[in-house]
């Protein structure tokens, strides 16, 4: 299955735990304070207000538009019992109460986020040594479903007293998965289960029929600034529209983007691939390509000894062909922009859009045959090649 993507809470803050620890904590513990996506926020406030709620749910949608962060917010909405009615009407937890403090800080000790690099710290040496491809079913047994089964530590009045968020649930392979379809079949009462995928088909028919699925889509050009302005990244001047265009709506693409510099990327790719979507085969455009994912990828390996170097190979070649996809919608926008008296039809025609349309479908190919296993550098060559190639008749 797995590819290749309320009662008075305590007071006393409890210490930190494993299955959530700070560093899986975002800023973000309140729905209203998540940038956009207003339909998912709408669909989750119903669910509030319904007065019952669902144990299972699937927050689907691209890689990193947003989806754990309005998870968590969720969570830690659903786990407060200070939450209740504003002004509007609208459910809200207070903006300091302990569940917040603690949710801020990753240590709500009912408040669980299981990712693959969970397995680090598993009881088993066997899984604390294996490269962390998958969500193994050990590591889904001994953080999410012996957790679920126990009391929880907090008691209050909350809408839910326990959360558990899988975090790229794609990952979850076939026997964890299996697993886990028992605990959504009989669930703990109190316990609600969050599943956040960009690939919802892995998961297994009978877990999907299970849950109520939201769907996410990437943020509007506003909502992206907005994010921008709240200033989780220092951006400079030349780079910002590049790394707006480059996130196309993702605000975790963007902070990839920026914090591993892409923008040299760009700098070294750019003349190459126009003068491929301009006809000529460049012969250093795929070698380039590679080595430029190789060395993201060596440096994430080196960096994690339990990471696996094929994944994070898939992980960053995924990058690239968005890198290019991309690169080539930014040449559709500009001839659009450059020839706004053309008719649809005329444009279609066009070399350079064609061209352009050529090179968007040959690096969704590419990601066909990246994801069948096929090596890298012949999957950038060929690239290379497509894109260079004359487009077929319209």
């Amino acid at each position: 299955m797995a590819r290749r993507a309320a009662k008075p809470a305590q007071t006393i803050e409890a210490a930190p735990q494993p299955a959530a620890g700070a560093d899986a904590a975002p800023a973000v513990t309140t729905l209203d304070a998540v940038i956009g996506h207003a339909a998912p926020k709408r669909t989750l406030a119903a669910a509030m207000q319904a007065g019952r709620m669902h144990h299972a749910w699937i927050f689907h949608g691209p890689a990193g538009v947003g989806k754990f962060t309005t998870a968590y917010a969720f969570a830690a909405t659903i786990l407060d019992p200070t939450t209740a009615p504003g002004l509007t009407g609208e459910l809200a937890p207070e903006a300091d109460s302990p569940v917040q403090r603690m949710a801020r800080a990753g240590t709500h000790p009912d408040l669980h986020v299981i990712r693959k690099e969970l397995a680090a710290l598993s009881r088993e040496d066997r899984i604390r040594r294996q490269k962390q491809t998958t969500i193994a079913k050990e590591v889904l047994e001994e953080f999410l479903i012996e957790p679920a089964a126990k009391t929880a530590a907090l008691r209050g009045g909350s809408i839910a007293s326990k959360v558990f968020i899988v975090d790229e649930a794609d990952l979850l392979d076939a026997r964890g998965q299996n697993a886990l379809l028992k605990t959504l079949e009989e669930p703990p009462a109190g316990t609600v289960i969050i599943l956040v995928t960009a690939f919802p088909d892995d998961l297994l028919p009978t877990i999907r029929s299970r849950c109520q699925r939201v769907a996410f889509a990437p943020l509007g050009d506003d909502d992206m600034r907005g994010w921008l302005s709240v200033g989780v990244l220092q951006i400079p001047p030349e780079q910002r529209d590049w790394v707006l265009r480059f996130a196309s709506g993702s605000p975790g693409a963007a902070m990839i983007a920026v914090r591993h510099n892409l923008y040299s990327w760009h700098e070294t790719l750019a003349p190459m691939l126009d003068a491929a979507m301009g006809g000529r085969y460049v012969i250093d455009l795929g070698p380039s390509m590679h080595k430029l994912v190789e060395e993201q990828a060596a440096a994430a390996a080196a960096a994690d000894k339990l990471a696996s170097k094929d994944a994070a190979n898939k992980q960053w070649g995924r990058r690239m062909l968005a890198y290019v996809a991309e690169h080539a919608r930014g040449k559709l926008r500009a001839r659009a922009a450059g020839s706004p008296k053309l008719a649809p039809v005329q444009l279609e025609a066009d070399p350079q859009v064609r061209r352009a349309m050529s090179a968007i479908e040959a690096a969704h190919r590419a990601q066909v045959y990246l994801e069948s296993h096929v090596k890298l550098d012949t999957v950038f060559e060929n690239l290379s090649a497509q894109i260079a190639a004359e487009p077929a008749p319209v």
